[in-house]
């Protein structure tokens, strides 16, 4: 079994540090929706019940996008396909933040974010597995994702925060959205041969 240090040796340290950028970049966004998705909703005027069904709808999009994202990789690329997913889930939170929108447009913004939000996010476990030897290979994922979680503790925190001053929606899905341009950018930026 490995230790830390045999991930962050001469030869690896540059693509382990991009790894474990992207996995808290990721999960930060990430759980920021999943916990405010719901009560945003309703802020839009949406009633609880609907406001629940949005957090359905975007985790139905996520299913779908985690399936996909797996059979278009191995056409064109899992490094490629995961910055494409992210890049794409940066600007349709944009999207989602400043424009207004009936209903049934409202639920098929949200199934499409959650399908390159999730898709993106769940790649990024199969870069980390491909980054390391067998040998190393359980620590290499674990704590990737293990930084990963402090974004997925602080995120909800911060957003409920921006939630309560009653920042502009717009402004707080802008500022959420960077972290997936900077976790696209360290992803494809990981130099390895052993991922395409």
């Amino acid at each position: 079994a490995g230790n830390i240090k045999s991930l962050i040796t001469k030869d690896r340290f540059a693509f382990t540090m991009r790894l474990w950028i992207a996995f808290f970049m990721a999960f930060f966004t990430l759980y920021f929706l999943l916990s405010w998705i719901p009560k945003i909703s309703e802020g839009t005027g949406l009633t609880p019940a609907q406001g629940s069904y949005a957090g359905a709808v975007f985790n139905l999009g996520s299913f779908f996008g985690i399936v996909c994202l797996g059979y278009i990789s191995t056409w064109f690329g899992l490094k490629r396909m995961i910055f494409i997913f992210l890049i794409l889930s940066a600007v349709l939170m944009v999207i989602f933040g400043v424009f207004r929108f009936g209903l049934v447009m409202y639920m098929t913004v949200l199934f499409v974010l959650g399908f390159f939000v999730q898709g993106g996010f769940v790649g990024l476990y199969s870069v980390a597995a491909r980054l390391y030897p067998v040998e190393i290979r359980t620590t290499g994922v674990g704590w990737g994702i293990g930084l990963g979680r402090f974004g997925a503790i602080l995120a909800p925190t911060l957003g409920g925060i921006a939630i309560g001053m009653q920042l502009p929606v717009a402004l707080v899905f802008i500022v959420f959205a960077l972290p997936f341009i900077i976790a696209a950018f360290a992803e494809t930026g990981i130099k390895s041969t052993n991922i395409d």
